[in-house]
């Protein structure tokens, strides 16, 4: 193309042959129809490369990397080589709704603070869930410190938002997690409350092939995160704060006491250095508390908390925790007795 395109597609490809025709499909289908494709072949074994051969559009064009260096380096192939204002991301196996480009052209175009709007997810095959983000940054940031919560391969950026940027070969199978953990204080991210993306889920992506792995980068992420928020590191140690967020190991009543106080710490700290919005970490940070609150109380998926223990935790919690569960039990109990009562 002598003019350079409106958007660039950034299709990374390896093994997709099953799928790859569909995936292409919902590109070409767009209402949008200013755009280039980039496939990045990381050395497939199949027939993926046929069949993107066999489909006669000016506008798609193929790079064969020389050997298989993962998907990472084909994200940065990927990028260093767009040519449109916009970079649109998407994955071989997954489908674009015919409208994906035009709706989240219409906000990079109109909202001119946003640098990457993304969308809502629907999986499908193996799952029929719906992947639901947060709409506006603010939110978006502090969620970030519970989950991925913007979707990088149904994610349209403006490119030269981004050109500094290098996916980290370190993060393998987390790289879009790492993608917004570390541009999210650079950039202003938007996600569409609408479904425009259709995710496929099966055994043989890379997210189910390296799940425990993908874990394990998750939790580094995270408190790369924490660390922005300047509290005590060695009052709070990391491995502290992993056995707190992270796992289901036994906890004394002084760690709950030392957790609560920590969280705390946060939001004070926070207000200061204005790191998170205020709201928005509040809101995260009541979710930890009842979090471990319905882990000790409720789930029981801590390690060896018996009744006494539980009834020790219990007073040292604050006082609205104290009276969520106290509420709660009362509750259940009174339910119990109910079903009880209707049995007879």
């Amino acid at each position: 193309m002598k003019n350079a395109p409106l958007i660039s597609v950034v299709l990374p490809v390896y093994n997709v042959a099953p799928y790859i025709k569909e995936a292409l499909d919902s590109v070409l289908n767009q209402t949008i129809q200013d755009f280039e494709i980039i496939v990045i072949d990381d050395c497939s074994t199949d027939n993926t490369l046929e069949v993107i051969e066999s489909i006669k559009d000016v506008r798609i064009r193929i790079i064969k990397k020389p050997e298989n260096k993962g998907l990472i380096d084909s994200l940065n192939i990927g990028f260093s080589e767009a040519k449109g204002k916009y970079i649109a991301r998407m994955d071989g196996d997954d489908l674009n709704t015919p409208d994906r480009f035009e709706k989240q052209l219409h906000i990079l175009q109109n909202k001119s603070e946003i640098t990457a709007c993304g969308c809502w997810l629907q999986c499908f095959d193996a799952s029929n869930k719906i992947i639901k983000h947060k709409q506006h940054h603010k939110e978006i940031q502090a969620q970030l410190l519970l989950s991925n919560s913007m979707s990088l391969g149904a994610t349209m950026l403006k490119t030269n938002a981004y050109t500094r940027f290098k996916f980290d070969d370190t993060k393998a199978h987390a790289e879009d997690y790492d993608f917004w953990a570390k541009t999210a204080w650079d950039s202003n991210l938007y996600n569409i409350q609408e479904t425009l993306y259709h995710y496929r889920t099966h055994e043989t992506q890379v997210s189910s092939l390296h799940n425990d792995f993908q874990k394990i980068q998750d939790v580094d992420i995270k408190l790369s995160l924490y660390h922005k928020i300047n509290y005590n590191k060695i009052e709070f140690s990391d491995v502290f704060i992993k056995k707190m967020l992270f796992s289901t190991s036994e906890i004394s009543v002084d760690e709950c006491k030392l957790f609560f106080r920590w969280l705390n710490q946060l939001i004070q700290i926070n207000k200061k250095q204005k790191v998170f919005g205020y709201k928005e970490l509040s809101e995260v940070i009541d979710f930890l508390k009842r979090k471990l609150v319905f882990d000790l109380f409720f789930t029981n998926t801590r390690e060896g908390i018996d009744y006494n223990k539980r009834k020790l935790i219990l007073n040292s919690l604050p006082f609205k925790e104290k009276l969520f569960v106290v509420l709660k039990k009362v509750k259940e109990r009174g339910s119990i007795i109910k079903k009880s009562k209707k049995s007879k």
